[in-house]
């Protein structure tokens, strides 16, 4: 079938009889399988030509669109009096002038965004099928009518994890009634063609005031708090994953401050569809002063297309309750934040084996200074 929906539980005798059932971690919580209620979506790679060619396009175009922009400039080229003819010079430049004023006078991102057409959409169904990809939800359903903080790990070099927040397939199904908004890097919304796509996969900026903004209308949030500096922290090579988690509390904050129970979720294999490239060190250090990653990636051919080995999985761990407060105690925070890095561990140690990782490989928590010497360091 092209999507299968696993209801799994625990196992009464201790026994190992579902796929999801594992050993507890050393000196973590200790459990026999996953909680009661835990679903699972797969969406295995299709075989059909028709099936094959959508999931390859989706994953092309979810991987490409940094490249939109040029695509946009390379259009209008065509149209203009050195290509087809269609439009004038003089038409031409306006467009072009119009679309730049735009991008700094019409800013959906700072209010409600636009509708999430591309998250919601099969787009994201065909690219976790491409991946041959498995999501897993652990514990019951979420109550739709509450609101969520949603905590992806890792940020990986491209963010491949995205494509688990939406689909009618995947997330239709483990997250009935509940629509997310990404936060997203300010800067991306001033890219043309990344503007576009970012804000049809339901983003908005990911400054506080915003996103307190979308917390208090009732939305949902995901968003990537490792950030740049785990971003290039992406190692295929190592069997060491590092999370930027440490000093990283903000998404906990406005979860305590909004009383959304946070979701913890974790990407497994994120590290091995791209490869690294690292920028020499000197230009690594200014595009750090300027937010940028100096850590970009290498896909299939002369594409961001990820490569295809061990399949992807995602596994959402049971939510972790937070008391609404505001002002946030800072101990009360800590504890929120602890629980959520006690919560990652777990469900690495839980599933690394099954989703194709030794069990030499490690999970590190590290600060953002540390991620810093340490991206420094890379070849």
């Amino acid at each position: 079938p092209a999507s299968t929906v696993f209801r799994l539980a625990r196992s009464p005798c201790g026994a190992l009889p579902c796929p999801l059932a594992a050993t507890a971690p050393a000196g973590g919580r200790s459990m026999d399988g996953p909680p009661p209620g835990t679903e699972e979506v797969r969406l295995p790679r299709l075989t059909t030509p028709v099936g094959n060619a959508l999931q390859v396009f989706s994953a092309l175009l979810f991987a490409s669109y940094f490249w939109f922009g040029p695509a946009m400039g390379l259009g209008m080229l065509s149209v203009s009096p050195c290509g087809l003819g269609l439009f004038s010079w003089r038409t031409c430049g306006v467009a072009v002038v119009t679309y730049f004023a735009q991008l700094f006078l019409y800013k959906p991102q700072f209010n409600r965004g636009w509708p999430a057409l591309i998250l919601y959409s099969s787009l994201c169904d065909y690219v976790s099928h491409y991946y041959d990809a498995t999501c897993v939800r652990e514990g019951p359903k979420l109550d739709p009518s509450r609101n969520y903080m949603f905590a992806y790990y890792p940020h990986g070099v491209y963010g491949v994890c995205r494509t688990f927040s939406g689909g009618p397939k995947l997330w239709g199904k483990l997250f009935p009634g509940i629509n997310m908004r990404w936060g997203s890097f300010g800067g991306a919304f001033y890219v043309p063609g990344v503007r576009e796509f970012s804000l049809l996969a339901g983003c908005l900026d990911a400054s506080k005031q915003v996103l307190a903004r979308a917390a208090a209308r009732g939305e949902s949030i995901g968003l990537l708090p490792g950030g740049l500096d785990e971003m290039s922290l992406t190692d295929g090579e190592s069997t060491e994953t590092k999370l930027v988690t440490i000093g990283r509390k903000g998404y906990a904050k406005l979860a305590i401050e909004h009383g959304m129970d946070i979701v913890p979720g974790f990407c497994f294999g994120e590290k091995w569809v791209h490869k690294t490239v690292h920028a020499p060190f000197f230009l690594r250090r200014i595009l750090r002063k300027l937010r940028m990653s100096g850590t970009f990636l290498r896909g299939r051919g002369p594409t961001f297309l990820g490569f295809l080995g061990v399949p992807l999985g995602f596994v959402y761990a049971a939510p972790v309750k937070v008391k609404q407060q505001n002002p946030v105690d800072p101990a009360y925070l800590d504890e929120v934040h602890e629980a959520v890095q006690a919560s990652l561990k777990d469900v690495f140690e839980r599933y690394k084996e099954r989703f194709g990782y030794s069990a030499e490989e490690t999970l590190a928590f590290v600060a953002p200074k540390e991620a810093a010497k340490l991206s420094g360091k890379a070849a």
